[in-house]
Protein backbone atom coordinates (compact mmCIF):
# COMPACT_ATOMS: atom_id res chain seq x y z
CA UNK A 1 0.00 0.00 0.00
CA UNK A 2 1.68 3.10 -1.11
CA UNK A 3 0.88 6.50 1.04
CA UNK A 4 -0.46 9.53 -1.58
CA UNK A 5 1.72 12.64 -0.82
CA UNK A 6 -0.53 15.68 -0.49
CA UNK A 7 0.26 18.86 -2.11
CA UNK A 8 0.79 20.54 1.35
CA UNK A 9 3.06 18.16 2.63
CA UNK A 10 5.66 19.42 0.23
CA UNK A 11 8.51 21.30 1.98
CA UNK A 12 8.33 25.31 2.84
CA UNK A 13 11.91 25.00 1.12
CA UNK A 14 10.25 23.36 -2.17
CA UNK A 15 7.56 26.40 -2.13
CA UNK A 16 10.20 29.01 -2.07
CA UNK A 17 12.18 27.68 -4.97
CA UNK A 18 9.28 27.35 -6.68
CA UNK A 19 7.73 30.53 -6.79
CA UNK A 20 11.50 32.30 -7.21
CA UNK A 21 11.45 30.34 -10.69
CA UNK A 22 7.71 31.42 -11.46
CA UNK A 23 9.10 34.82 -10.87
CA UNK A 24 12.63 34.44 -12.59
CA UNK A 25 10.45 32.63 -15.92
CA UNK A 26 7.82 35.47 -15.86
CA UNK A 27 10.09 38.24 -16.41
CA UNK A 28 12.31 36.53 -18.74
CA UNK A 29 9.41 35.97 -21.34
CA UNK A 30 8.29 39.32 -20.38
CA UNK A 31 11.39 40.61 -21.74
CA UNK A 32 11.43 38.59 -24.22
CA UNK A 33 8.30 39.10 -26.05
CA UNK A 34 8.99 42.71 -25.24
CA UNK A 35 12.53 43.06 -26.68
CA UNK A 36 11.60 42.20 -29.98
CA UNK A 37 9.40 45.76 -30.32
CA UNK A 38 13.08 47.05 -28.85
CA UNK A 39 14.89 45.21 -31.17
CA UNK A 40 13.36 46.47 -34.36
CA UNK A 41 12.08 49.71 -32.89
CA UNK A 42 12.99 53.01 -35.34
CA UNK A 43 15.78 54.75 -33.59
CA UNK A 44 14.09 57.52 -33.87
CA UNK A 45 11.96 56.06 -31.75
CA UNK A 46 13.94 54.89 -29.10
CA UNK A 47 14.90 51.53 -30.68
CA UNK A 48 17.94 49.83 -32.42
CA UNK A 49 16.68 49.92 -35.75
CA UNK A 50 17.50 45.71 -36.64
CA UNK A 51 15.59 44.26 -39.07
CA UNK A 52 13.60 41.61 -38.94
CA UNK A 53 16.15 38.90 -40.13
CA UNK A 54 18.72 40.68 -37.48
CA UNK A 55 16.52 40.21 -34.50
CA UNK A 56 16.03 36.46 -35.26
CA UNK A 57 19.54 35.92 -35.22
CA UNK A 58 20.25 37.83 -32.19
CA UNK A 59 17.23 36.13 -30.17
CA UNK A 60 17.96 32.90 -31.50
CA UNK A 61 21.83 33.28 -30.45
CA UNK A 62 20.66 34.39 -27.10
CA UNK A 63 18.42 31.65 -26.56
CA UNK A 64 20.64 29.03 -27.49
CA UNK A 65 23.35 30.49 -24.55
CA UNK A 66 20.17 30.16 -22.56
CA UNK A 67 19.99 26.43 -22.88
CA UNK A 68 23.22 25.80 -23.09
CA UNK A 69 24.78 27.70 -19.76
CA UNK A 70 23.23 25.00 -17.92
CA UNK A 71 25.22 22.73 -18.51
CA UNK A 72 28.43 25.00 -17.63
CA UNK A 73 26.08 26.29 -13.79
CA UNK A 74 25.68 22.87 -13.59
CA UNK A 75 29.63 21.87 -13.40
CA UNK A 76 29.61 24.95 -11.07
CA UNK A 77 27.09 24.06 -8.72
CA UNK A 78 28.71 20.26 -8.60
CA UNK A 79 32.45 22.12 -7.74
CA UNK A 80 31.17 24.76 -5.33
CA UNK A 81 27.85 23.84 -3.99
CA UNK A 82 24.52 24.42 -5.42
CA UNK A 83 23.53 27.25 -2.58
CA UNK A 84 26.63 29.43 -3.48
CA UNK A 85 26.00 28.93 -7.10
CA UNK A 86 22.09 29.61 -6.63
CA UNK A 87 23.25 32.51 -4.46
CA UNK A 88 25.60 34.04 -7.55
CA UNK A 89 22.51 33.58 -10.42
CA UNK A 90 20.24 36.21 -7.90
CA UNK A 91 23.16 38.34 -6.88
CA UNK A 92 23.41 38.69 -10.84
CA UNK A 93 19.84 38.46 -11.84
CA UNK A 94 17.78 40.47 -9.63
CA UNK A 95 20.10 44.11 -10.56
CA UNK A 96 20.48 42.82 -14.49
CA UNK A 97 16.80 42.66 -14.19
CA UNK A 98 16.35 45.81 -12.57
CA UNK A 99 18.66 47.48 -15.10
CA UNK A 100 16.52 45.80 -18.29
CA UNK A 101 13.52 47.94 -16.62
CA UNK A 102 14.88 51.19 -16.61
Amino acid sequence: MTKKIRIIDFPTTFWIANTMEIFERMAWYGFFAVSSLYITGAISEGGLGFSDEDRGVLQGVVTFFLYLFPVVSGALADRYGFKKMLFAAFVVLVPAYYLLGQ
